[in-house]
């Protein structure tokens, strides 16, 4: 008998909402089982939070709804399609789909283990740009060590920096260079033309609390970090920035930080 519904729609509808063609080609088993596929996906993302693992698991969740979006269609194609579900259930498919979507979104950090954000401002370039699309791996397995770029919870939102020293380290900037521990890091990670200002050039020897880390923008001159606000508590730390999965400058897109 031939099938009521149609290839287009089953395509179209394929590529909206996750597993809605397979549903409503009759094939709830099979939507339920993409989805999971699309779930696992996100989860292995969260795993290793890392630009590649992001690019490429993006990749592999388009491939998943443009496989789905075909199978739906060639069954309606080849007349093997069951029963069209009414169209209330199918409409309630779809938005239960988007639902937990949309909570999984708000809670991707806690349950996947990385977090998506783009940089607003230019602090701390070269290394960040304005609109670099970064990840960061929210599970925090390890506490933060110098040179790191971390989140962190500031005022009412957050802000991201590198960390020039952690709890016992006794650090100065002597002539524009980071000295930690007696250790001299050079500029670090900042351009010259970025390390002008006199307070860029020189800060008194500090000795960082316990359960703090000390914050600097690699745009030394241009970036409110711990110069000016003082020392951040671990504790407020929410990521690991571990690298560029978009940028602009394509050049960039994949960069990672160790």
């Amino acid at each position: 008998m031939q099938a009521r519904q149609s290839a287009s729609s089953a395509f179209v509808i394929s590529l909206l909402v996750a597993g809605w063609g397979l549903y409503y080609v009759g094939r709830l088993r099979w939507a339920l089982i993409l989805l999971g596929l699309i779930l696992t996906d996100f989860l292995l993302i969260g795993l290793f939070a890392t630009p590649r693992a992001l690019i490429v698991g993006l990749g592999v969740a388009l491939a998943l709804k443009f496989g789905s979006a075909c199978l739906a269609a060639g069954l309606v194609w080849r007349g093997r399609a069951g029963a069209e579900p009414a169209g209330a259930r199918l409409v309630a498919y779809a938005a239960a789909v988007i639902g937990v979507a949309a909570l999984l979104l708000v809670l991707r950090g806690p349950l996947f283990g990385y977090q998506l954000s783009q940089i607003p401002s230019g602090s701390m370039e070269p290394t960040l740009q304005i609109g670099d699309h970064i990840i960061s791996d929210t599970r925090l397995s390890a506490a933060p060590k110098v040179g790191d770029i971390v989140l962190y919870r500031y005022r009412n939102g957050e802000a991201f920096k590198r960390v020039a020293g952690v709890a016992g380290d006794r650090l100065e900037i002597v002539n524009g260079e980071l000295i930690v521990n007696g250790r001299n890091l050079g500029l670090f990670h900042a351009a010259p033309e970025h390390v002008r200002r006199p307070e860029s050039l020189s800060l008194a020897p500090t000795v960082i609390e316990p359960g703090h880390i000390y914050l600097l923008g690699d745009r030394r001159d241009n970036s409110n970090d711990s110069r000016y606000d003082g020392q951040v508590a671990v504790a407020d730390v929410t990521a690991k920035i571990t690298g560029i999965w978009y940028s602009k400058n394509r050049q960039r897109i994949g960069t990672t930080f160790e």
